[in-house]
């Protein structure tokens, strides 16, 4: 099979790059070893973050989600639900802090308007009423599931090749370049060999595998995240705890269930389903302060995903706490940094910069093949 790019990895990133390339004029073929969202998109809490939850901690990639969430709710409004959010401050929680988000949610341009505690009870009622202070954002919840399907459908109809469950065993080198992969279908056991002028990695916590099987060196460090689901709704939009960012600082409706989250546990392993007792508890523990109902009542079911969050350009202080770790992305040219022509890889974001992430990298395709075509995706709806 024949393309001008292969994108490895079918997530929110891997769709959003095969969708961009094909509104670019691009032949693309993207490959996954799964269904469509089986990685970390399929298995992340489905918030559509508003920005204001890294205000401090992370501005630029605060300022990106703050951006995206907005466009994201334009090109792919069927797969959003507009809850809407709030952020609360809790009975406990340091009151000194609130001035310092509020000044840092202004200079990312994150939108946040406080609201009398009262009318705050009113709209969630499932609120502690020792609350102290709360603010409205725009939180969305968004169905990862949706939204690839939504993008991988869009850049089929524009001439893109979508194979599902097939997983990238090797790469085909020319010399110094790489030409292609093979994959096998994981249904069948047959072998396709694929052959692009370029290859691009979006296969999220996977990525520094196959770099490693395509020649290339990439350094990335992993950090699993687990999540609860409650039986029925407990909120009736996203509910954040305003603190700094950490473990259950999260409650948020998705179907007929509550969703609480997420730890931050550094491993090494991409494919980490464990989801511990202590983390459990842990999160009970911290949403229970801003939502008391959820305190003894039974998990209907938990899971954990892998992100690959680690930003090269942290402060070493700041490398053994994994909730420091910056969630911005960064493109990698292997010509570049690895003398490894052909190869792409798109490292870090979140599931809210999917399409500012696919916009990044597509750019550089461009410029790697020599096309010159401009970015569409921001104006041009996919559901």
């Amino acid at each position: 099979m024949q393309a001008d790019v292969i994108v490895i990895g079918g997530g929110a990133t891997g769709c959003g790059i095969a969708w961009d390339l094909s509104l670019r004029g691009i032949r693309v073929l993207l490959v996954e070893k799964g269904g469509l969202g089986a990685g970390t998109s399929g298995r992340y809490h489905g918030l559509l973050h508003s920005g204001a939850r890294y205000a401090v901690s992370d501005p630029a990639t605060a300022a990106e989600c703050a951006r995206e969430n907005g466009v994201v709710r334009r090109i792919a409004a069927s797969a959003v639900i507009g809850t809407g959010g709030l952020f609360v401050l809790a009975a406990h929680d340091d009151p000194s802090y609130v001035e310092r988000w509020v000044r840092a949610c202004n200079a990312a341009a994150v939108r946040v308007r406080e609201i009398p505690v009262a009318e705050a009870l009113s709209r969630e009622p499932g609120l502690d009423h020792g609350i102290r202070r709360a603010f409205e954002v725009s939180d969305a919840v968004c169905n990862a599931f949706s939204l690839c399907s939504l993008l991988a459908r869009a850049a089929e109809a524009r001439g893109a090749t979508i194979l599902t469950h097939h997983d990238t065993t090797e790469f085909l080198r020319e010399g110094g370049t790489i030409a292609g992969a093979c994959a096998r279908d994981s249904r069948t056991g047959s072998m396709v060999e694929l052959r692009a002028r370029l290859t691009i990695l979006a296969a999220g916590p996977w990525n520094a595998l196959l770099a490693r099987r395509a020649g290339a060196s990439l350094s990335l460090a992993l950090a699993r995240g687990s999540m609860l689901a409650y039986e029925g709704l407990l909120v009736r939009g996203a509910v954040n705890r305003l603190q700094p960012p950490g473990d259950g600082d999260i409650l948020l409706p998705r179907g007929n269930v509550s969703i609480a989250g997420t730890t931050i546990v550094a491993t090494d392993d991409p494919d980490d389903r464990t989801v511990s007792a202590e983390e459990i508890e842990r999160i009970q523990d911290q949403i229970a302060a801003i939502i008391p109902a959820i305190r003894g009542m039974p998990v209907k079911h938990s899971w954990s995903g892998v992100r690959p969050i680690f930003d090269e350009g942290t402060e070493s202080e700041a490398r053994t706490d994994p909730h420091q770790w910056s969630r911005d992305f960064t493109v990698v040219d292997h010509a570049v940094t690895d003398g490894v022509e052909g190869l792409v890889t798109i490292v870090g974001g979140k599931l809210t910069t999917f399409r500012l992430m696919a916009e990044r990298t597509v750019d550089v395709a461009c410029r790697v093949l020599g096309k010159s075509a401009p970015c569409t995706t921001s104006t041009t709806p996919v559901g």
